[in-house]
């Protein structure tokens, strides 16, 4: 290809990036890797590229053509804020004046600036977002001579050149991760104003429901007037919420988020507790909400650079070049979104959350009368973790008087804790409190135990056991547990490309720790930058270490690892450090003495855990319940605590009530 035609596209092509990239790498408007900034460095000078840049580096032009102008609807919006300041600077670049113009989203005020527009001789091109996306409303504009590129929005017509986002893939995008989360009652809230942008949001979020056999007809979207005044409009949210109940809600713009959030806060509806949000978002108080806001985050430098490329284009060719483009919409995960808890047999039923089981007077009184007597039997004990279970448990129990007869640790050995679930059915307490150590190789006898004691489990189910066979399962909800951790390993790499990640899995037939694994997994597909190259389960804790080291060796350009939980992670960190390779950071889930030490160290870049203490408490609370009620909630999901480095002695007290080991500190 001629060195003079060869396009920024093309070099982002041949360099394997995207157009931004090259963009930064040119413009030096961005950090770029000295990696790929050597790469489309060597692209440029290959092709000739770097003649043209050269060129385009000439002194300001003045007189006849000088002034590229843009045409806004408004700056009060952060998009056209951020376009203006991009494009200035890409602009300036080639050596021209950047002006611009505000229409105030009324189409008579555009058609008289453009008029102006296209009439005066120093206007070399036209950036434009127009109010309109009807060809008749712009004839003037076609037919001039004055090269133009509208931008977000688009004029349906032949001959016109465009860039615009994503849209339709945006939202499907967003909304197919709701309804992955376990959301079915979603609400979409878009602007009533028509336009492109709005029908491509639209098209997306059907084709979401569709793409998981929902129709269209049960899709709950409200259209808000925003020229209304500011009540107005979040008193027809709050309607809007109250009459649909959703679980989920999705906007359509960054000003119908805000106008969201301010609803939420003056209903007292807790976000995500209550209602997860994604919103549609490149505000930078987003992420500085409490909760921090998920939001569909647009590529303004990538649509600016296309739009400011492709007219330059037309101004430098003369001619009309037809194209559409399209920059991205990225779904960018923060904590306004939580995972549904489904029970363990997938029923799609929200989790109770601990604080809706309340113990009336006279319940109490009849459990202080009762003298119930309760076991435990564990998977394991012998860790804080299984300590702070068993405390909580014992310090719920005691408030009712209720006493534990016997403690069981099964080493995590099937067989040995079927014996010892033999000796409790002699016993007979009148509750247990288990955590299977396998789901199948106990289910014949957990079974047996139902039918002389109420059982109520933790974590786990035996395999199919019957809902009149146990009271009710407590659990940390495991999907958001992993999800938690695959959002903080995808954080971590944000901006970067091409990184390449190992998965290490539990791979046993175990309920929580499989969903777990698997929330982690799918919350790695909203980062197009990662790439899982590997993915082994470890069945036994130990295997872990081999696991890691087989895996490493054949994908030595890993950078980084989940593992399942804390155990098997201490055991492939160790494997790690014996290869000299703590530059790989690790991902798990469950805070301990020696993960805390490692995320000290480094190596453990972060962790969601659950919280032991209060999953005992809620274990004594529903067994308490069932004592002298028969109605109690089956699913019972404790919310996963988020920890990073920076905040881990808070952490610590939070999840051990416990100060920090000073030898942690």
């Amino acid at each position: 290809m001629g060195k003079n035609r060869i396009t920024i596209k093309e070099i982002a092509d041949l360099s394997g990036v995207s157009i931004a990239t090259v963009s930064h790498v040119i413009n030096r408007t961005r950090y770029v890797s000295p990696e790929l900034e050597e790469r489309v460095a060597r692209v440029i000078a290959e092709t000739g590229y770097c003649e043209k840049i050269a060129e385009k580096k000439r002194k300001l032009k003045a007189g006849r053509a000088s002034v590229i102008v843009g045409v806004f609807p408004n700056i009060a919006s952060a998009v056209y804020r951020d376009m203006v300041a991009s494009l200035k600077k890409r602009i300036s670049v080639q050596g021209y004046q950047f002006l611009i113009s505000i229409t105030n989203d009324d189409l008579l005020e555009e058609q008289q600036l453009l008029d102006n527009l296209t009439g005066n001789k120093m206007v070399a091109g036209l950036l434009h977002v127009p109010v309109s996306d009807s060809a008749a409303n712009y004839k003037k504009l076609i037919a001039s001579d004055v090269p133009f590129v509208c931008m977000e929005r688009n004029i349906f017509g032949e001959g016109i050149d465009s860039v615009e986002f994503q849209d339709r893939k945006a939202l499907f995008k967003g909304t197919d991760y709701l309804m992955e989360c376990g959301h079915k009652n979603l609400l979409f809230l878009r602007e009533s104003i028509e336009s492109t942008t709005r029908e491509e949001r639209t098209k997306g979020f059907l084709e979401a429901l569709e793409g998981r056999h929902m129709h269209a007809g049960d899709a709950n979207i409200v259209d808000v007037d925003l020229g209304l005044e500011d009540d107005r409009i979040q008193m027809i949210i709050q309607r809007a919420i109250r009459r649909i109940l959703p679980t989920a809600v999705i906007t359509g713009g960054n000003r119908l988020t805000t106008h969201l959030m301010k609803a939420l806060k003056n209903t007292g509806i807790r976000c995500p507790e209550e209602i997860s949000v994604i919103g549609f978002g490149d505000e930078t108080w987003m992420e500085l909400m409490d909760p921090p806001l998920t939001t569909l985050e647009r590529d303004v430098e990538g649509l600016s650079s296309l739009a400011a490329d492709l007219l330059f284009e037309k101004i430098h060719t003369g001619k009309a070049i037809t194209k559409c483009l399209y920059a991205d919409i990225g779904l960018n995960i923060r904590k306004s979104t939580r995972m549904l808890g489904s029970d363990p047999y997938g029923v799609e039923e929200k989790a109770v959350s601990p604080a809706d089981i309340i113990l009336t007077q006279e319940e109490k009184r009849q459990l202080r009368k009762g003298k119930y007597r309760v076991a435990i039997s564990f998977h394991y004990t012998g860790t804080a973790w299984a300590e702070l279970h068993e405390k909580g448990i014992r310090d719920e129990l005691e408030k009712y008087g209720i006493d534990v007869i016997a403690v069981m640790d099964a080493r995590f050995d099937s067989r040995l804790q079927n014996m010892q679930l033999e000796g409790i059915l002699i016993q007979k307490p009148d509750a247990v409190i288990a955590i299977p150590t396998d789901d199948k190789r106990t289910a014949k006898r957990f079974q047996e135990l139902s039918e002389v004691s109420r059982l109520v489990f933790i974590s786990s189910l035996p395999e199919n056991i019957g809902k009149n066979n146990y009271v009710a399962c407590v659990s940390v909800n495991e999907e958001e547990n992993g999800a938690n951790t695959g959002r903080m390993m995808g954080e971590y790499f944000r901006g970067k490309d091409n990184v390449k990640v190992g998965f290490i899995n539990h791979g046993a037939f175990f309920f929580g720790t499989r969903a777990r694994d698997l929330a982690a997994e799918k919350i790695l597909d909203n980062y197009p930058n990662i790439e899982i190259v590997a993915s082994q389960g470890f069945g036994q804790i130990g295997n872990a270490y081999h696991v890691c080291r087989r895996m490493i060796k054949a994908y030595p350009q890993i950078q980084a690892l989940y593992v399942s939980w804390d155990q098997p992670a201490l055991c492939a960190i160790k494997a790690l450090k014996e290869m000299g390779r703590e530059d790989i950071a690790v991902f798990t889930t469950d805070l301990d003495q020696e993960i805390a030490r490692c995320m000290e160290e480094g190596i453990v870049k972060g962790l969601s855990t659950q919280r032991p203490y209060e999953q005992g408490q809620a274990a004594a609370l529903v067994v308490a319940k069932s004592l002298v009620n028969d109605f109690v909630p089956k699913y019972v999901g404790v919310q996963p605590y988020v920890v990073e480095q920076k905040q881990l002695r808070r952490a610590w007290r939070d999840i051990f009530h416990d100060p920090i080991p000073e030898d942690l500190t």
